[in-house]
């Protein structure tokens, strides 16, 4: 796993800290990050799968995905890698399908809420039954489990220079701190969302995430370069539940 790309995600705690010196973090990924329990659906299934209206299927890979405009035609977008910039295995929403060997995916990076199709054959898919809502304007998060909120909380966002990116995204990291006193806590999440004016921090290309904070005071504020910071406390009870390819919902 790469330090660097660590930063690169969590690197907007420091947005309201002038001259603070990032500091090289030591990191696990937890088990659920990356062994994730997956239940089979046949790739040959001609209507999209069924789910409840609060559950979300999620695909699961182990290879590099090519994407393509659609099943009709054959012109290939982009490459998904099959693991994250923090070494992740690549878990990405189901749009549409799996149907007639195709399925419709939502994608990681740039641009945002990008989507496109991929050969079925390639991913075991999974229901997932939680989802995070972040309000910007009342800057609060949600965590729902089968439709019903879990947890709220008050966060804080990113500020009027580099603002928080509104859209639909899911989450790609699931990553451990073992200085939970730093700037970003206990935990990050990494999202698939970019922010929209930073392009590139040490390395990487201004990735969007939800931590945790050594500024608690400026939670309920817009300070960050983009990210959502947590409580501690609530990021812990959050990363401790949340499964990859969780949608997350900004507006």
């Amino acid at each position: 796993m790469s330090l660097l790309a660590l930063l690169v995600l969590v690197a907007c705690s420091g947005g309201d800290q002038p001259g603070y010196a990032l500091v090289e973090p030591t990191v696990t990924v937890p088990p659920t990050s990356v062994a994730p329990p997956v239940t089979p659906v046949s790739a040959s299934t001609t209507t999209t799968m069924a789910v409840p209206v609060y559950e979300t299927a999620v695909a699961h890979t182990s290879e590099p995905v090519s994407i393509f405009v659609s099943p009709t035609v054959s012109i290939e977008t982009r490459t998904i890698p099959a693991e994250t910039i923090l070494g992740t295995p690549t878990v990405m929403p189901v749009l549409e399908g799996p149907a007639n060997g195709w399925v419709k995916l939502l994608l990681p990076g740039r641009p945002n809420e990008a989507n496109g199709w991929a050969r079925a054959e390639q991913f075991r898919f999974q229901q997932v039954d939680q989802r995070i809502e972040v309000d910007l304007t009342t800057m609060t998060l949600t965590f729902f489990e089968k439709g019903t909120p879990q947890i709220t909380t008050p966060v804080a966002i990113g500020s009027p220079t580099n603002p928080t990116p509104p859209g639909d995204f899911f989450v790609t990291d699931i990553v451990v701190l073992t200085d939970p006193s730093g700037p970003w806590g206990p935990y990050a999440l990494g999202l698939s969302a970019r922010s929209d004016t930073i392009t590139e921090f040490n390395g990487g290309d201004g990735i969007i995430g939800i931590h945790g904070t050594n500024r608690p005071d400026r939670i309920g504020e817009p300070v960050s370069l983009g990210c959502i910071r947590v409580p501690n406390e609530v990021i812990v009870q959050i990363a401790e539940r949340v499964q990859l390819g969780v949608p997350v919902s900004i507006r």
